[in-house]
């Protein structure tokens, strides 16, 4: 079909159509809505563990990787339990639900023989899972239960459940990861809300060092260590119009950049053995990725429309 030139159209008012009502929903349809979220590779890596609410209540999944059904893993009625994470070597997996509505998440583990337990007890906390240290033999755990206005960091034996403190918090720092040797935790600190900083906590010697000084406004934000524990990633827009992704090197202070576009740069972040790195860009409200490997740009697969929420590396 033939369009008419622009002063054809303008001449004739019956060329343009008139809009297309938007489509309506009930109330019904749209409480009917699934929700998904949190995305973990099992061990062998057959299986994808998230969360749902399809029962009605947020409840744990596994869902095989190759397709088909996904499996109930919690039962839950009443609370909601969100999905954390596989143990690297086994069947075992970290989920967080509080306590009757309370808002108070505590981080669980579901055994092998389904029974679970409560790894930060206690009244008035709150606990969020901070990832797993670089040999997979630990994980991070932050609580406020030594004072509910600040999150300190613990280590946790990922056979025994045995933890260590590896961080206190008495400054109202945001935890922002520790790097694959377990030395460096990168703590981010919001001055305003168009400004913001990044320090550096030596775990082994307690040290803390401010590597974001800067004139002006400008944010700062901790985003990964590089496999090799020599490098920390982060987002700023100090000194342009955009969040770009910049290396400060942990040994000399130098920083050098890694990545720009001509967006913000909302996160980026290295796969478990560093081959692979995503960086996710707020393109016009919508995020577009870029994935890398071996430090070369990869084309992506296509993807089905929607929203990319987040991404997830398996170990392999």
């Amino acid at each position: 079909m033939a369009a008419a030139p622009p002063a054809a159209q303008a001449a004739n008012p019956t060329v343009a159509s008139a809009p297309k009502p938007a489509k309506r929903y009930t109330i019904e349809q749209f409480m009917a809505t699934v929700n998904i979220g949190g995305a973990s590779f099992s061990a062998d890596e057959s299986r994808i563990l998230f969360h749902s609410n399809e029962t009605g209540i947020f409840n744990v999944y596994a869902m095989p990787v190759a397709g088909g059904k996904p499996v109930q893993l919690t039962q839950s009625k009443t609370d909601s339990h969100y999905a954390v994470s596989f143990f690297p070597a086994d069947d075992r997996f970290l989920y967080t639900r509080d306590q009757g509505g309370n808002e108070l998440n505590h981080l669980y583990v579901r055994e092998l023989d389904g029974s679970e337990r409560d790894l930060t007890p206690g009244d008035k906390l709150k606990a969020d899972f901070e990832g797993w240290s670089g040999e997979d033999t630990a994980f991070f755990v932050s609580t406020n239960e030594r004072d509910p206005r600040f999150f300190d960091l613990y280590r946790y034996d990922a056979k025994t459940y045995a933890r260590t403190l590896v961080f206190k918090n008495e400054a109202g720092w945001q935890l922002s990861g520790v790097s694959r040797d377990g030395r460096w935790l990168a703590l981010g600190k919001p001055n305003t809300t168009a400004d913001s900083d990044v320090h550096l906590a030596d775990l082994k010697t307690g040290d803390l060092k401010h590597i974001t000084a800067h004139t002006g406004v400008a944010l700062y934000q901790a985003q990964d260590f590089t496999p090799d524990s020599r490098e920390l990633l982060m987002t700023s827009n100090d000194g342009g119009e955009f969040s770009r992704v910049i290396a400060y090197d942990l040994a000399s202070g130098k920083t050098r950049e890694v990545e720009r576009a001509d967006w913000d740069v909302a996160y980026t972040g290295f796969s478990k053995d560093g081959r692979f790195r995503v960086t996710g860009i707020n393109a016009d409200a919508s995020v577009a990725l870029r994935l890398y490997r071996d430090g070369q740009p990869m084309a992506l697969p296509q993807l089905p429309g929607g929203e990319v929420r987040g991404v997830r590396f398996s170990r392999s």
